[in-house]
């Protein structure tokens, strides 16, 4: 694959007020042998003088110029830039997610093409394309920088690449939805943590990719008073997992969903909580978890005050001293006493938007920040003295892109979409909730909420709704800008269709949900001769027994007979037998936007695309996997052992 490289322009120049200069390559770099080594979308040059930073929505790696401070050339590592196709989608081919730098060379994980790029850096060519597993999202290479270890989201694999001669050496089976990686400082050990469904961290032997052990993430139950507004919930989005320099403790940023609470009760500010949680040193058992303590509940002990949102990424400095904290969401930075656990600092507001990856220089004065939205660097300036420590923003933020490819409402229906920064945008209130906390990835958080409506799992965006006939379960919805009652009501926010000053940000919004939310990539196509006629022979029976409700491209016949989604047009809803009756949160009638009522146990199609990673399924979630659905549907229920296996293969292909 050939790449090009674009040379920044001397108009983005991004000039810093405290003496218009930055430091020098010995003072910036983070040496090849410093302590744990951590996979992130930014990394260090061999000789630190340069920062190299992945652009996921323009297929290219920037590198910025320490010195300098300024964008110093961009690689396009695809063949042409991103565009929007006929469609309307725009679907970057690589969305290069994470790189680690060997030398001169670079390995990129590019999740949308199955596969790690290495590329030279000084020449911005790819020299090789090495075939992963399905959604390669972390690589992290050993100090000696022999191996480079690549972890594949959704074919949920570890796989060692030996750099010499850039092949796959050996490949680990893991569990499910695996996503951030580090090494530990004498890399012996591969830690990765883990997702959406039995979150957790597994501990890898790097020499031999063996699994050690696995430690499952626990949830937080709510504390003995019951208030709703002290962190409780299931552990979802673990996205990395950072080994502190100095005591080898573990930290795993997360968020807590607290489905606990049913609605009305369930508001912003009791729907989603960040914290860490920390692993005591080698990984193999939990230490404890750092929480928000709300202000309205003084006896609750938790470790932070100020409210945040998607805790992304953790960058220690050299000391071990200080934790800094990139929060994706609330687009801030918090500052830990790494030996307490307690915050002392929080950077707000910061430039960047998306906090994506944080790094911090060898002599712990400076840390670089990815903003994946923005597409930039933010660099802030660490100062600890006797009064604690001052972590500030310093000069303005470097621009990645000679230009950016994606249409600007896309660009800023994202910004929307994974923003949770009230100051900027009337999404949510006090920084707390975005659309992202619930839609991973733009996907699922694979949990169920308690709403007014009754149990609801939550659905997957991925690639856009918009074909998929009416919204809800209930087909209460027809259109994503309809999701402004979503933001008022879960989130907390202020946002209104019918205020035309509103309506543009909510049509960017729905723009990007619609177009810009690729399907997962499938581990499951290719397969072993015996796995490929088990696929034919269930999509056989597919055809025979599902097609009659899941039909056309997209897998459903939502909206079947009323092609303009009219609320006061003919609805085709379902009951199959798989409503809650009985127990605390029944199902119950709703209405649609237009008031139109809709049955308690009359539900929509849902799609099929992409189902083999949306576990757990139908509208509560109440089925753990294909196979326990294909058990419950009327359609299916009859089928042999060897026949479900073959429908559940073939499902795992669309």
């Amino acid at each position: 694959m050939a790449s090009r490289r674009l040379l920044a322009l001397p108009l983005t120049v991004a000039l810093f007020a405290c003496g218009g200069g930055g430091k020098g390559a010995a003072d910036a770099g983070y040496p090849a042998d410093a302590g744990p080594r951590t996979s992130r979308s930014l990394a260090f040059s061999a000789d630190g003088g340069s920062l190299w930073v992945t652009n996921a929505e323009s297929d290219s790696i920037s590198e910025i110029d320490l010195a300098g401070r300024t964008l110093k050339s961009e690689v396009l590592l695809a063949l042409k830039p991103p565009a929007v196709d006929g469609a309307g989608r725009y679907e970057p081919a690589l969305r290069p997610r994470a790189i680690a730098v060997v030398g001169d060379i670079g390995f990129v994980a590019a999740q949308s093409s199955n596969s790690v790029l290495a590329v030279q850096l000084k020449t911005g060519t790819t020299i090789k394309v090495i075939a992963t597993g399905a959604e390669p999202v972390s690589v992290v290479a050993s100090a000696d920088g022999a191996r480079v270890y690549v972890v594949n989201h959704q074919a949920a694999t570890v796989q060692a690449i030996d750099t010499a001669t850039y092949a796959v050496i050996a490949t680990l089976s893991i569990g499910e939805h695996p996503w951030g990686a580090s090494l530990s400082a004498d890399g012996k050990t591969l830690f990765v943590s883990h997702l959406l469904l039995h979150p957790g961290l597994s501990l890898i032997d790097a020499s031999k990719l063996t699994l050690t052990s696995f430690t499952a993430l626990p949830d937080q139950p709510p504390d003995a008073s019951k208030n709703k507004l002290v962190p409780n919930g299931q552990a979802r989005g673990a996205y990395s997992i950072v080994p502190n320099p100095i005591t080898g403790q573990l930290w795993m940023p997360h968020l807590l969903l607290a489905t606990g609470t049913p609605q009305p009760a369930l508001d912003f500010q009791s729907t989603v909580f960040p914290t860490i949680t920390l692993f005591q040193p080698g990984g193999a058992q939990v230490d404890r978890r750092l929480l928000f303590r709300p202000s309205s509940v003084p006896s609750f002990a938790g470790a932070f005050t100020d409210s945040v949102s998607g805790p992304r990424d953790v960058a220690f400095t050299p000391d071990g001293a200080l934790a800094l904290v990139a929060m994706a969401q609330s687009e801030d930075v918090m500052v830990f006493d790494a030996a307490t656990g307690f915050q002392v600092a929080l950077v707000r507001p910061t430039p960047s938007a998306l906090l994506e990856g944080i790094l911090v220089n060898s002599t712990g004065t400076e840390a670089y920040l990815h903003g994946r939205v923005s597409h930039d660097v933010t660099v802030l300036k660490i100062a600890k003295g006797a009064a604690g420590a001052k972590v500030t923003v310093e000069g303005d933020r470097i621009e990645t892109l000679s230009s950016d490819p994606m249409p600007a409402d896309l660009r800023h229906g994202m910004r929307l979409f994974y923003s949770a920064n009230s100051a900027a945008f009337p999404v949510t209130q006090d920084f707390w909730v975005a659309c992202s906390s619930c839609h991973l990835e733009g996907q699922s958080d694979a949990v169920t909420w308690q709403f007014n409506q009754g149990p609801r799992d939550t659905p997957s965006n991925a690639g856009g709704p918009i074909n998929t006939g009416f919204l809800f379960r209930q087909a209460v919805r027809n259109d994503v800008i309809d999701y402004d009652e979503t933001i008022r009501v879960e989130q907390g926010g202020h946002y209104r269709r019918d205020v035309p000053s509103q309506l543009p940000d909510l049509q960017a919004l729905a723009k990007f949900t619609n177009y810009a939310i690729p399907f997962p990539q499938n581990p499951n196509r290719n397969a072993d001769a015996a796995t490929l006629a088990s696929q034919s022979r269930g999509e056989k029976l597919f055809n025979a027994r599902c097609t009659s409700c899941h039909s056309g491209n997209y897998l459903t016949d939502s909206g079947s007979g009323n092609p303009t989604l009219d609320p006061s047009g003919p609805v085709l809803l379902h009951d199959i037998g798989t409503c809650a009756t009985t127990g605390p949160f029944p199902d119950k009638p709703a209405a649609d936007i237009a008031g139109n009522p809709r049955a308690a146990c009359a539900f929509d199609t849902p799609t099929l695309r992409g189902i083999f990673a949306t576990a757990p399924y139908f509208h509560d979630g109440s089925a753990a996997t294909l196979e326990e659905v294909i058990a419950r549907v009327p359609n299916t229920s009859d089928l042999s052992a060897t026949d479900r296996a073959d429908l559940v293969n073939h499902l795992k292909t669309l």
